[in-house]
């Protein structure tokens, strides 16, 4: 136990600006998150690892995630793509830091990603970056869910830190019009150039 807490407090000093600044994330926009990303991808976890890598202050958990990318919105196209995050688990030690998806094999999710040198999250605004996708049993249809499982009703709802009341969405939104409202955007981003 005092070795996680230990791990988290290097995570939060090495994840803040400065010292002695507190870690947050603003949610960004689905406009922000179209224009900060330098790849929007539809992927699939395909394998997830957890090792000590040296860093700033000693020693760091990352854990490097692998997806088979199946659709490519922005950016250059992969087959597969490798991205690391700070925190996970080795053997006993855990290093959680807030704010980080975690990721199983299997997920299968719309990343905004925005991996500029070696960031504590390779996605816009950490957990933001990211939308579940889930088959809907009953229609046989991909439906898109914030990061933190809520289904998406609306774009406007895209950088709602505070989850709306928790009633279900009229028509949640569907992976195809995702898709199409993050193709109309970056179309509008690239035209604007």
């Amino acid at each position: 136990m005092k070795t996680a807490r230990a791990l988290l407090a290097l995570a939060l000093l090495a994840a803040a600006p400065t010292p002695a600044a507190p870690t947050s994330v603003a949610a960004p926009s689905f406009d922000d998150l179209v224009a900060r990303a330098e790849s929007v991808v539809v992927a699939r976890v395909v394998s997830v690892t957890s090792s000590w890598v040296p860093s700033r202050s000693g020693r760091a958990i990352v854990t490097d995630v692998i997806f088979a990318i199946d659709r490519t919105l922005k950016g250059p196209t992969y087959v597969q793509r490798s991205l690391e995050f700070l925190g996970g688990t080795v053997g006993d030690d855990t290093l959680h830091v807030w704010g980080m998806p975690t990721f199983h094999v299997g997920d299968r999710d719309v990343l905004f990603v925005s991996d500029t040198g070696r960031p504590a999250s390779p996605l816009v605004g950490f957990m933001y970056g990211r939308f579940r996708v889930v088959r809907d049993t009953r229609t046989d249809i991909d439906m898109v869910r914030t990061h933190d499982g809520r289904p998406l009703g609306g774009l406007d709802e895209v950088g709602n830190a505070q989850p709306p009341a928790r009633v279900a969405p009229a028509r949640p939104l569907t992976l195809d019009d995702f898709v199409r409202a993050v193709d109309a955007k970056v179309r509008l981003l690239e035209r604007g150039k």
